[in-house]
């Protein structure tokens, strides 16, 4: 009995995989779809961010010729420029904040020169920044700024603690004991078990966080092939064929939510290729060196926990779709299951759960999307038996819920949509 029951399964489950390899636009657009339009997106973006600079204005107002003004602007100007950045100087602010293509404004304000010179006094100068769209290219930019004058300004005060020195009649000191008496190391990384991190294990954590991102983009793709797989066979008429012959009902089902599992599976790696390949082109336009670090093992796994939340959400949609008519009506309710895992995924994108309170954890473990980020997130932290713990939920839910949807259709419903 065992024996037919799986060489019929194992029939369908051909027939459907047969199905798949002979729609090659299907097999096609599922797989370089994210092949070539996430790296194409990463490139374009690249591409546009080298042709728009982000614009610094100098503007001077501190009255009268100064040596120490004139010395800070070119130093300021000399600094920004070999970093790339495209410097100009304005007479005045209004013209500056007239001008929309200048993005920061720096602000030399009357009486600097004295303030930089003296004793007992701070110069400061103003940033302006200007609401935009390139948030992120300005922030660097604005960090550069930073650092450009706190370098310039720890030269200043070199000079005036040598200066101080030589009045003072001290011979032996250390410009940077003076300026800088206590300081902090570089900080150190270490591992969620506390040993020291190596570069993989910084990089690992965001690797994991496009993992689960990723996840949102494959459950569509299932749920379209399972809709035509039975709202279209019924369309086609095929569906009357398919429920005379042998096999049952329970094995054509089966097969069918095997096959969409299975192409879900091809649409999460071509997904999670190209999602590195856009993240890979865009950290390497910035000068980064992500594309350097890649865990197979992580891969494997995120692989086959696709594939199971696949499992799970064809398997809670189907009684839903074999109730209903026609593939728009279909589209609408696989549509809701998809919302509900774009809006964990995503948030899985930004929220450790792992880290979350007791009571809020362990409340989301009663949804399945919560353990496919669990399985990535406890990898990364190296909690493999949190990692077994959910792989076994999943599975034994996808066969109970398979098992139960299954059990609660009858041919005629599934035939009359009824």
């Amino acid at each position: 009995m065992r024996l037919k029951l799986a060489k019929k399964l194992r029939i369908l489950l051909w027939k459907e995989l047969k199905e798949i390899s002979r729609d090659k636009k299907l097999v096609a657009t599922t797989i370089l779809f994210p092949l070539v339009s996430l790296p194409a997106i990463g490139f374009l973006t690249a591409l546009l961010l080298y042709y728009q600079p982000v614009v610094i204005a100098i503007v001077n107002e501190d009255a009268g010729p100064s040596t120490v003004t004139s010395w800070f602007i070119e130093n300021v100007v000399s600094a920004l420029t070999s970093a790339g950045h495209s410097v100009v100087e304005v007479d005045d602010l209004e013209s500056a904040l007239r001008n929309a293509t200048i993005d920061l404004i720096l602000i030399i304000p009357g009486g600097f020169h004295e303030n930089a010179t003296s004793f007992d006094k701070v110069a400061y100068v103003e940033i302006i920044r200007r609401a935009g769209v390139s948030e992120e290219r300005v922030n660097r930019v604005e960090q550069d700024v930073r650092n450009t004058i706190t370098s310039i300004s720890l030269s200043l005060s070199e000079m005036k603690i040598r200066e101080l020195a030589e009045k003072a009649g001290v011979e032996e000191y250390s410009v940077e004991a003076i300026r800088n008496p206590v300081q902090i190391k570089v900080p150190v990384y270490v591992t969620p078990k506390g040993e020291p991190a190596k570069p993989e294990d910084i990089v690992r954590p965001f690797i994991a966080r496009l993992l689960i991102l990723s996840f949102s983009f494959i459950v569509t793709p299932a749920s379209s092939f399972i809709i035509d797989g039975i709202v279209g066979e019924r369309e086609r008429k095929t569906m009357e064929m398919l429920l005379a012959s042998p096999a049952g009902l329970w094995d054509m089902l089966v097969a069918k939510i095997v096959a969409a599992s299975v192409i879900g599976l091809i649409a999460s790696l071509a997904d999670i290729l190209g999602l590195l390949a856009y993240f890979g082109v865009l950290v390497t336009a910035l000068g980064g060196w992500f594309m350097a670090v890649y865990d197979a093992r992580l891969v494997l796994l995120h692989a086959f926990t696709a594939f199971l939340t696949i499992l799970v959400t064809v398997s809670i949609s189907i009684p839903f779709i074999t109730r209903t008519r026609g593939i728009k009506t279909a589209s609408n309710i696989a549509g809701l299951l998809s919302i509900v895992g774009l809006a964990f995924f995503v948030s899985g994108w930004m929220v450790d759960f792992y880290k979350l309170s007791r009571e809020i954890f362990t409340a989301l473990l009663a949804v399945p999307y919560a353990h496919s980020i669990l399985i990535i997130q406890s990898y990364v932290y190296g909690d493999y038996n949190m990692v077994a713990a959910s792989v076994s939920f999943l599975v034994m839910l996808s066969l109970a819920v398979m098992t139960i949807s299954l059990r609660t259709l009858e041919r005629e419903k599934v035939l009359l949509a009824g």
